[in-house]
């Protein structure tokens, strides 16, 4: 795993010819982590960020944000500082687990659109098997629609 800070880190790092960053809480089972990473591994469209103490790392966005009076900053938060290599037209896919959403704001951090993937209880293999190609499959959507963009821009 790369890029770490405290509360987040680069499973698979950005490039520039990203189109999608798929984000997903650390608490999500690691076969499903696993599974993700394996599936995206050789994919140069798709990125992926484990966030590890969602909370942390949106309070930190706030209180970098909060601070208007503050000169240009020195630092910057550490959402912003893992975001801002991703390219502006990137997709972000927030992989909720929660009924209360964790990542939504993202998408705020420095302007990229923001889809989410609200996954159920992953009672078995089997259903997290599910989980992850439900995953791919709107990962592929948004890649494809990304690609269309930029080849009709």
């Amino acid at each position: 795993m790369h890029g770490m800070s405290q509360s987040a880190l680069w499973v698979k790092e950005p490039l520039a010819e990203n189109g999608v960053v798929i984000v997903t809480s650390a608490a999500l089972p690691t076969s499903m982590i696993d599974a993700l990473h394996r599936a995206i591994d050789d994919w140069d469209q798709v990125a992926y960020l484990v966030v590890k103490q969602a909370e942390v790392f949106m309070l930190d966005w706030l209180r970098f944000g909060a601070d208007p009076i503050a000169p240009a900053p020195v630092s910057t938060c550490r959402a912003s500082q893992l975001l801002c290599g991703v390219s502006k037209g990137c997709f972000l896919l927030a992989v909720e687990d929660s009924p209360v959403p964790a990542f939504t704001w993202l998408g705020s951090v420095c302007g990229h659109p923001l889809r989410v993937f609200q996954r159920g209880d992953a009672g078995s293999q089997a259903a997290i098997d599910k989980q992850v190609e439900e995953i791919l499959s709107v990962t592929r959507t948004l890649v494809k629609s990304v690609l269309q963009e930029r080849c009709f821009s």
